[in-house]
């Protein structure tokens, strides 16, 4: 059964709604990714006090609390900008309570930026513009926003490992469903040499594409669980339009099949499942 017949991409009042659940949800994987991005950037145009950095599609300031995290005097300019005002709100309380007095932020479609031409060092949209409903004018607006000689870096998931759960309790449920599964699939973002061409044919040069592991870390599986149903229960229309009961079964028995992907941390302290991610950087 395919999961998807054709891009979908969650409005953004969605991603309103999961902002404040996005950092336990994804449990610590995020970093993992902006951790290799940023490791591709340090080879070739490392981020300094002169830097001038784009967070695009920034939820909940992952990249740049990370970038910031590095301790770097004084601290570069970034700009972090989101189409979902509950990103945006995150963000903003980042800011005040951290005191990230060189960072802006600002309510922005990563498809039409508002910033003129050649602005910035640094572009990042880490699991942001693979999730654009045109993809290709997200990867042209951050073309056009950078300055010559400019770095990119973008993420995506090669393997989330929950749509796998999602389409098996389907099938056990539904064996008969003569209708697919929707799931939030970008297919033109899941393998690195894919990802690789997305970027080449943007105009981006000296492009390269690595999949990397990352992990989400729980307190235990079912927290785990919990947290893949409720981001399913927001983003498959096809599970937000059934009635409570189906929708109940089906999310006891999907929380389950995720549960058992989960497996005892390595470190000690509760439970962790090993994501798959591609990263992705070039130069203008």
């Amino acid at each position: 059964m395919a999961s998807q017949s054709g891009k979908f991409s969650p409005p953004s009042e969605i991603f309103d709604e999961m902002a404040k659940k996005y950092e336990n949800g994804i449990g610590g994987a995020q970093n993992d990714i902006i951790k290799a991005l940023l490791a591709h950037a340090d080879e070739v145009c490392p981020i300094d006090s002169s830097s001038i950095i784009h967070d695009n599609a920034c939820g909940p300031a992952v990249v740049t609390n990370e970038i910031l995290s590095r301790g770097i005097t004084p601290a570069p300019r970034i700009f972090a900008t989101d189409y979902a005002h509950g990103m945006i709100d995150i963000t903003n309380s980042y800011k005040d309570r951290r005191g990230w007095d060189t960072v802006v932020v600002q309510y922005m479609d990563g498809q039409a930026l508002s910033f003129e031409d050649e602005k910035f060092t640094h572009s990042i949209s880490s699991l942001g513009v693979f999730m654009f409903p045109d993809d290709d004018k997200g990867l042209s607006e951050m073309l056009r926003t950078l300055k010559p000689g400019g770095w990119v870096g973008v993420s995506s998931w090669k393997d989330v490992r929950w749509p796998a759960a999602a389409m098996a309790a389907y099938e056990k449920l539904f064996p008969d469903a003569k209708e697919p599964m929707i799931l939030p699939i970008p297919k033109n973002w899941m393998d690195a040499e894919t990802c690789k061409n997305n970027l080449l044919r943007a105009g981006f040069h000296d492009v390269k594409a690595e999949v990397i592991t990352c992990v989400n870390r729980q307190s235990s599986k079912e927290v785990g669980g919990s947290a893949f149903a409720g981001f399913l229960r927001q983003v498959s229309p096809t599970v937000r339009g059934w009635d409570d009961e189906t929708r109940e079964e089906y999310m006891a028995y999907y929380s389950k099949l995720v549960e058992d992907m989960f497996s005892p941390s390595v470190r000690g302290d509760g439970v962790e499942l090993k994501l798959y991610a591609i990263v992705t950087s070039g130069r203008k």
